[in-house]
């Protein structure tokens, strides 16, 4: 009977182990799933900013002002969520330098996690 004991707790340890990966790569790929919203985000952005210039040349406007409002907002917006972006990538960096040291991880939420 020991033989089935060892292998009820190996298939324990190594399914416990299969769980934790899981739940690494399922924080991961949510991460990944909103640097990638940003970036469309940020593609949408550059659209809208080409659109308003397309209009001022329509226009007849020979010049263009970055310090102009709305080129200024959609500037700013751009740098904010690049910002989120690196920290999207920080907090990928960190579950998974977290989990080679087996230590607990901080989620979003602020709840601590162990890997």
């Amino acid at each position: 009977m020991g033989f089935f004991k060892d292998a009820g707790e190996s298939l324990f340890k190594y399914s416990e182990k299969l769980v934790n990966k899981t739940e690494e790569y399922a924080k991961i790929a949510k991460l990944s799933m909103d640097i990638k919203r940003y970036e469309s985000t940020i593609e949408k952005i550059h659209a809208e900013i080409g659109e308003h210039i397309k209009k001022l040349i329509d226009q007849g406007k020979t010049t263009v002002s970055f310090s102009e409002k709305f080129i200024k907002e959609k500037s700013d917006g751009i740098d904010e969520i690049n910002k989120n972006i690196e920290e999207k990538k920080k907090e990928i960096a960190e579950i998974k330098k977290e989990k080679a040291t087996g230590n607990q991880v901080k989620t979003e939420s602020g709840t601590e996690e162990s890997q």
